[in-house]
């Protein structure tokens, strides 16, 4: 019984990490209650995992642009659009046309 407890407590632990992995970068800081410069930071290494992994999962396929920025969007959590530039600091920083006003975290989105 004593090395039941240990085994569940490492089981909860990769559940809980690969939970994590799977959600969104808004979904993990709102979790977080992160604001403030901690949330840009958060947002701005989230987002670079998201562009190393997606460039990774859509290398050499047609129309990879466009995978691309789906793939980061859902990475990032922001909404439907990833404004250019997608970096921002108050929403008139985020340029990216109709529906692309929002900046969250230093990431502009829906």
């Amino acid at each position: 019984m004593k090395l039941l407890a240990p085994a569940l407590l490492i089981c909860g632990l990769i559940l809980s990490t690969t939970a994590n992995a799977d959600q969104p970068c808004k979904a993990r800081a709102n979790r977080q209650k992160l604001a403030g410069e901690a949330l840009v930071e958060f947002m701005g290494q989230c987002e670079l995992e998201a562009l190393e992994a997606c460039q990774d999962k859509n290398a050499r396929k047609p129309d990879d642009e466009r995978l691309m920025q789906e793939c980061v969007v859902k990475a990032l959590g922001v909404g439907s659009k990833w404004c250019e530039p997608h970096n921002c600091r108050t929403n008139s920083d985020c340029m990216g046309g109709v529906g692309c006003n929002v900046c969250w975290g230093g990431i502009c989105g829906d």
